[in-house]
């Protein structure tokens, strides 16, 4: 998990770097991991490696949202790329929520899948809800990232992404289109009233002169 996040914070802050930047910061970003996961695995302590993940995922979103603004000049294409920000932000956040839930109260939580029993109980298997989120959200992040920072950066996002990046984006442009159709719609009903109008008011007018004819005819006689 923690190394997972490392490859994205290294390429957020290397990708418009010198090589040899990018490797001293590679190397420096590996051994401090290394150094970090050791302590963790021989103290077996708990609240650094949640807040070493918080900082990190941190990092990684505004880095990104500040790669946004500089390489993506397209209002709706930002706001596909935004909208993949703040869906891969709320899955991370919620995978760690559910973890720190589990260790918070994992002999009772524990208590309460054995009185469910199979299959229910795996509802409250948070932990490993945990591991599936931080997937999800580092697969997010990682296909964003390579976006961001390839050549492609501020073209329209393209459906090569893999699920659920490209439901998120699929879900958007359906969005969209019904938004167009609707205008469109709009914009039909406004024409075709405004010819009903028109047509009535020149029957109207028509109607009217016929009157006024008839009128002065019978006058004249």
């Amino acid at each position: 998990m923690l190394i997972a996040t490392s490859t994205v914070v290294h390429r957020v802050f290397t990708y418009d770097k010198s090589l040899r930047y990018t490797v001293v910061t590679g190397v420096s970003l590996f051994v401090f991991m290394v150094a970090f996961v050791a302590w963790h695995c021989i103290t077996d302590e708990t609240l650094m490696h949640p807040v070493l993940f918080g900082i990190e995922i941190a990092f990684v979103g505004i880095k990104t949202r500040s790669i946004i603004n500089l390489r993506v000049a397209d209002v709706e294409v930002q706001k596909q790329v935004k909208k993949l920000v703040t869906y891969g932000g709320v899955i991370f956040v919620s995978g760690f929520i559910l973890w720190n839930i589990d260790n918070q109260f994992c002999e009772s939580l524990t208590d309460t899948k054995h009185s469910l029993g199979m299959p229910w109980s795996f509802v409250l298997e948070l932990h490993g809800w945990w591991h599936i989120l931080t997937g999800i959200g580092a697969y997010i992040f990682i296909a964003l990232v390579e976006y961001l920072t390839s050549e492609e950066a501020g073209q329209e996002l393209g459906k090569s992404f893999a699920w659920p990046v490209g439901l998120i984006l699929a879900s958007r442009r359906n969005s969209a289109k019904n938004c167009d159709m609707g205008n469109g719609r709009g914009e039909e009903e406004k024409g075709r009233n405004g010819d009903m109008f028109s047509n009535g008011f020149g029957n109207g007018h028509l109607h009217a002169n016929g009157k006024i004819h008839v009128h002065e005819r019978n006058k004249s006689e």
